[in-house]
């Protein structure tokens, strides 16, 4: 069976669009911050300090008890060695009550947005684990090398202690 030209053309063309839609990265638009613009994840990780990931959800509970802690200590080591980045899975449909959520808790770091299955491709990206739940943290050292990983509440001082533990191996 013999194709003419043009299906062969057509099959190629189609083949190089699916490749291309599997090596798209998150950092190509498919986060937005809370106005809906898109933004690129890379330029959220400093190359000088630690950077605590908090993926979570309006509706998660647990996410609600974490978030003013984290608060706290984006703002105590806000010009110092470790940053927080928030991570909202509750998509466009839920970005009001997101950013609601985010303000009620007195969040004042960084938070991005996407749809709950960006966000799950994003974690296993970074980790080569699913997305288990929220809240679930990623923990990076500066740089932008991950460093630990863990699903359901962390209290703040463990990162601070942990942060002090892989700097004292290290220094």
């Amino acid at each position: 069976m013999r194709m003419s030209s043009a299906r062969i053309v057509r099959r190629v063309l189609v083949l190089a669009f699916l490749v291309g839609l599997s090596q798209t990265t998150l950092g190509d638009g498919r986060f937005t911050d809370f106005e809906g613009e898109a933004v690129h994840y890379p330029d959220y990780v400093p190359e000088d300090r630690w950077l605590v990931v908090m993926i979570w959800s309006w509706t998660c509970p647990i996410c609600a008890s974490e978030m003013p802690g984290y608060a706290q200590l984006h703002d105590r080591h806000q010009d110092g060695q470790l940053t927080v980045l928030g991570i909202s899975l509750d998509g466009s449909a839920g970005v009001m009550e997101a950013w609601a959520f985010a303000e009620e808790h007195g969040v004042a770091f960084p938070n991005l947005l996407g749809e709950g299955d960006d966000v799950a491709k994003f974690f296993y990206q970074q980790t080569g684990q699913a997305l288990r739940g929220t809240p679930t943290f990623l923990l990076y050292a500066p740089g932008g090398n991950l460093k630990a990983v863990q699903a359901g509440p962390v209290p703040p001082e463990g990162v601070e202690a942990f942060i002090k533990s892989q700097e004292e191996v290290s220094g």
